[in-house]
């Protein structure tokens, strides 16, 4: 039987994440969670404080710009397994970040996700938007990603399709972040382009956890986006609840009433 733990991921609101672990525990109420602190260090005595009881561990990413932290997460997760999770019983690990609303259990969300697989969001091939993503269109992200691509091209000979990815929503095997933890990977780009590289290095299948159902459809910014400037509404929420439509949403950074679900 699968052992699944939950990673939660936060750095701010610690009343809005408190109300996000309520809403996890309401639909997963045995699954371990741990948490992963982003944050300002002069802080995280006010998340322990108040959410220290839904979580078995809060782990703080070591000193870092908020910069780094938040697109080099792989990076960090990498450093808590090394220090927490390897030596944790779990075979598949789902990253939920404090913004991300999931209504219903993990092995109901993420039901076409296999033991062994990468679950990622919004895949696509790095091809179709290279042009026009900031990642790999804008200096010196354009120029980081060439550096990662020549680099993993002559220390790994890679030879697979580079492959884009949303940062939300991730889950990886245990046995991934073993073999990742004793890869050498440079701090070039954003994780959105560097986990699916590494996984793809590692042979492991990638599956689309289908929170974005289509990247190129303007309409989708109503249920999953990660930019900044875009937030998803509470009527679209209740909505969808109501019509049994989507149970997946971000960003939502507000509380959410649960005597909504109950």
């Amino acid at each position: 039987m699968k052992k699944s733990m939950i990673i939660f991921r936060f750095h701010k609101e610690p009343t809005v994440c408190l109300n996000r672990l309520e809403l996890l525990k309401f639909y997963n109420p045995h699954t371990p969670i741990y948490g992963i602190y982003g944050g300002n260090e002069e802080n995280l005595p006010e998340h322990q404080n108040m959410l220290h009881e839904y979580l078995c561990d809060i782990y703080a990413i070591k000193s870092n710009s908020s910069e780094w932290k938040w697109k080099n997460f792989d990076l960090a997760l990498l450093d808590w397994y090394c220090d927490v999770g390897k030596h944790v019983d779990f075979d598949m690990a789902y990253v939920i970040e404090w913004d991300l609303l999931l209504f219903g259990a993990i092995e109901e969300i993420y039901a076409g996700i296999n033991i062994g697989d990468i679950g990622l969001t919004g895949v696509i091939p790095l091809s179709q938007i290279e042009n026009s993503w900031f990642w790999t269109s804008v200096e010196p992200y354009r120029n980081e990603w060439k550096r990662l691509l020549t680099f993993v091209y002559q220390a790994y000979q890679y030879k697979s399709t580079p492959l884009s990815a949303l940062g939300g929503g991730f889950c990886f095997p245990k046995s991934f972040l073993k073999k990742y933890s004793e890869l050498y990977m440079p701090e070039l780009c954003h994780d959105e382009l560097r986990i699916p590289l590494v996984a793809q290095l590692l042979g492991y299948p990638i599956r689309d956890t289908g929170f974005m159902r289509d990247r190129f459809n303007s309409n989708e910014g109503k249920y999953f986006t990660c930019r900044k400037d875009k937030f998803i509404a509470l009527q679209t929420i209740h909505e969808e609840l109501t019509a049994n439509g989507r149970k997946v949403f971000h960003p939502f950074r507000e509380v959410f009433d649960l005597s909504n679900i109950q």
